[in-house]
């Protein structure tokens, strides 16, 4: 029973991390995905588990995979969320957002590097 309820928190608190990461309340987040608010208080919270269903609706309106959610990759969130993202794209919009993320990554590091020689 223990492991019910500690799978269904860590599932719970992906989907927690992804609705914030999305920069969306519990409202917006259960009504974009059709779901009730307050199941998805209680999913965060662990307290209920989701079904096949609900994580469908979830995956689909995030366009994150369901894998994500049951098994997470290990690379940290953020680094799991873009490569979720990045996966979900077809080859043409990747290779776009690959030129934005290089792009930004090397201003940062320029920047970096002026601070750290000041």
């Amino acid at each position: 029973m223990q492991l019910d309820k500690d799978f269904n928190l860590i599932v719970g608190l992906r989907i927690r991390e992804v609705r914030e990461a999305f920069q969306m309340t519990r409202a917006e987040f259960s009504e974009k995905c059709d779901i009730s608010e307050s199941f998805l208080v209680a999913v965060e919270g662990g307290k209920k588990s989701i079904t096949s269903k609900t994580l469908y609706k979830i995956c689909t309106y995030t366009n994150i995979s369901a894998d994500y959610f049951i098994r997470g990759k290990g690379n940290g969130f953020e680094t799991d969320t873009i490569l979720e993202l990045l996966n979900s794209m077809d080859k043409r919009p990747r290779e776009g957002a690959m030129r934005i993320l290089r792009e930004y990554a090397d201003v940062v590091h320029k920047l970096q590097d002026k601070e750290n020689k000041n």
